[in-house]
């Protein structure tokens, strides 16, 4: 407490006789000065509780029918946010048990009360009573920070058991915080080695700084996130748990596989433009020099040969003009379209394909109609090529795919998953890549195109792949009233 600090009392006491022995010892404190005032009955005590304006309260035990615990029970409901000590005749240990669990700071036997023993009872009520309030306000502040951080903030043991999680959580993870205080930390990652390197680099350097992983919300989707974290012990110093903060990068990763795509296709759209140019012009000459030739040359063992030259320079040609259209942002003729009319479509124009082969095509199409704004018909290309790469990945007789979707409010989730023979990682970087492709006949426009369709609508598409498993394709599209915000 400061010096010369006027600290304002309250005594609640039956007894004049003690009233006048209690206020001699209190003048008799050199340190602070204090005002004194004096209720002798319970009913008056009750009137001046209510006013709420004392630092310390002095509460006799015995007060009639009532008690110092019925007053202290009568002050917490008050609202009163001070230090209360309890007076009593005799030393009892019962009393002073009960007084401290309602509240009670301190407890003192009146015959025993000197000058010494009030002050120190003073002081030590007061400031422990202080520091207890600091304490309170601290745990209120960072609880708040805790509860309103944009982050995820966690608590979790040794063995990856989540003890307190924030509600950021909720929004990043699709959980409820009963649902993830039931989970481990493993069970969020997309990858467990991921998991193992966290926990090797906690162990040997007892925290980690901006961890570059991949978890899953509860629908499965990927969440790209830096994890940061440091080793903490309990007030004993044995159990081990981990203090941790996990930063949601989705958005921002997000951002960067768009302007990625966008600066993919406008480069192959430069070296299109160009190559159009210059191959165009050439096959322009050949066909009007063949055209030329077959004027004076009518020797049938020769024509033969102007057809291949007639056929081949229109293949290329062809070829450029697809190159054309591929690498173009698309036109796109909107309109709402029940997303599963549009699987269902996709399905049904590749049932031929799936069987010859004698696969089994399975749907499990979670949606109430739901809308997205889109061209139908550009869609059903997308999906069909993903659709068609699958029926080529999986083996004759043996293979299934599974197209699952289902919404929430804003968005829709679409899942293509086939047992095929997987993509290998050196493959996976460049799928979407125009002109890429490990098939012996294949162009390697289709993929792509499916991305810059998925793109032009302002959707998401992703790969989750096993060699020797299968593939999965995830779609995620706005459904018309998101599609429709601005």
């Amino acid at each position: 407490m400061d010096q010369k600090e006027n600290i304002r009392v309250l005594l609640v006491e039956d007894d004049p006789d003690d009233y006048v022995l209690f206020k001699y010892s209190l003048n008799e404190i050199k340190n602070n000065s204090y005002s004194l005032t004096w209720a002798s009955n319970y009913e008056t005590a009750l009137e001046l509780i209510k006013k709420n304006e004392h630092d310390i309260y002095f509460y006799d035990y015995l007060l009639g029918a009532r008690t110092g615990l019925d007053l202290i029970q009568e002050s917490i409901n008050g609202g009163i946010d001070a230090p209360i000590i309890i007076l009593t005749g005799l030393g009892n240990q019962q009393t002073d048990l009960k007084s401290m669990e309602l509240g009670a700071a301190d407890y003192l036997v009146k015959g025993e009360i000197d000058t010494e023993k009030l002050e120190r009872s003073i002081r030590y009520s007061i400031e422990r009573h202080r520091m207890i309030k600091k304490l309170r306000e601290s745990e209120t502040k960072f609880r708040s920070i805790f509860e309103n951080s944009h982050d995820v903030i966690y608590l979790s043991g040794k063995d990856g058991l989540i003890l307190d999680i924030n509600q950021a959580a909720e929004r990043l993870f699709g959980y409820s915080k009963e649902e993830l205080l039931k989970l481990r930390t493993t069970d969020l990652y997309e990858n467990k080695e991921d998991r193992e390197k966290f926990i090797q680099t906690m162990q040997e350097t007892g925290n980690c700084t901006n961890f570059e992983v991949v978890l899953l919300d509860k629908f499965g989707n990927r969440k790209y996130c830096a994890l940061t974290a440091n080793v903490q012990k309990d007030e004993s110093g044995g159990e081990i748990y981990y203090q941790g903060i996990i930063h949601d990068m989705t958005i921002r990763k997000q951002a960067e596989q768009d302007l990625m795509i966008a600066e993919k296709f406008a480069f192959v759209g430069k070296i299109a433009r160009t190559l159009a140019h210059e191959v165009r012009n050439p096959l322009t000459n050949i066909n009007l020099s063949v055209e030329q030739l077959e004027e004076f040359i009518h020797d049938q063992n020769l024509i033969i040969y102007f057809d291949i030259i007639k056929r081949n320079t229109k293949r290329i040609n062809d070829l450029v003009t697809e190159l054309l259209e591929n690498s173009k942002p698309m036109e796109l003729n909107r309109s709402p379209i029940p997303i599963q009319t549009i699987l269902q479509n996709t399905v049904e124009l590749a049932r031929d394909r799936a069987n010859l082969k004698n696969i089994k095509i399975v749907t499990d199409l979670n949606l109430n109609g739901e809308s997205v704004l889109a061209d139908e018909s550009k869609l059903n290309i997308a999906f069909l090529n993903i659709l068609i790469n699958a029926i080529e990945a999986v083996k004759k007789n043996t293979g299934e795919i599974k197209i699952s979707s289902e919404a929430n409010k804003e968005k829709c989730f679409i899942k293509i998953i086939d047992n095929g023979t997987g993509i290998p990682d050196d493959h996976l970087a460049k799928i979407f890549d125009p002109y890429f492709t490990s098939k012996a006949n294949g162009m390697g426009l289709g993929l792509a195109a499916t991305q810059n369709i998925i793109s032009t609508h302002n959707g998401r598409i992703d790969i989750e792949t096993e060699v020797g498993k299968g593939t999965t394709f995830k779609i995620e599209l706005n459904l018309v009233a998101a599609a429709a915000a601005p």
